[in-house]
């Protein structure tokens, strides 16, 4: 393949850098190198730009990873907490300690309500057929009873377990809203006078649940704030 040469109108070969004759440089190889360097350019440019994700990717994983581990010994530092400490109606408790516990229990016992319906399966058909809700729970209890008694007792064995921690780290809440462990009992009393005076049972633990969302107070008769606590720890 030849080209011409625009100064001695010398025909030459193309690969040569500049004509034979009179040294003019090789204009079309210069363009098809800066062709061939921009193309050059482009990949190293995308290859690097790969790089960079790959390497962002690895960052992000590395990072949800040490957040999990991290939520992780955080709830097993709060539910080894409230489990060591669950005799214990002094003292005060934060509001994440409290709720931490609460949401993880909850979650729990869905699950453990959700293996035992589940294995009802068809049996709830026929109970959910009862007229009324006497009758209803008369034949939930006793289909979990007669027919699905492994799963019932794993359920009663979890709530009597979570049961005194439950109760101690709610009075010390309570405690840490400058509040008697006594209002433990708004969460219970309705249930047996609310019916007499036409309101909801649900009303006292309502309010309850009001008192257990409020903020920590400063230090008072039921010791420090949780924070210094923690820090003199």
């Amino acid at each position: 393949m030849t080209t011409i040469c625009p100064e001695c109108a010398c025909p030459y070969d193309a690969q040569l850098i500049q004509c034979p004759e009179c040294g003019c440089p090789n204009q079309r190889l210069d363009e098809q190198r800066q062709v061939q360097l921009a193309r050059q350019h482009r990949e190293e440019l995308s290859a690097l730009h790969q790089h960079h994700e790959q390497v962002a990717e690895m960052i992000a994983e590395q990072a949800t990873a040490l957040n999990n581990q991290h939520v992780a010994r955080s709830l097993m530092r709060t539910l080894k907490r409230v489990f060591t400490r669950c005799a214990e109606f002094t003292g005060r408790a934060r509001r994440s300690e409290f709720w931490t516990f609460i949401v993880f229990n909850c979650m729990m016992v869905t699950v453990l309500y959700i293996i035992l319906f589940a294995s009802i399966g068809r049996d709830y058909i026929t109970i959910s057929a009862a007229p009324t809700s006497e009758e209803y729970w008369h034949r939930l209890i006793h289909s979990c009873l007669s027919n699905h008694l492994a799963v019932t007792l794993l359920i009663l064995g979890y709530l009597l377990l979570i049961l005194l921690p439950l109760l101690s780290v709610t009075v010390r809440r309570l405690h840490d809203t400058n509040r008697s462990g006594y209002w433990i009992l708004l969460g219970v009393l309705p249930f047996f006078f609310a019916p007499e005076i036409g309101i909801s049972p649900y009303v006292g633990i309502l309010i309850l649940s009001i008192m257990l969302l409020l903020d920590s107070a400063p230090s008072n008769k039921y010791g420090r704030h949780p924070l210094q606590s923690l820090k003199s720890d």
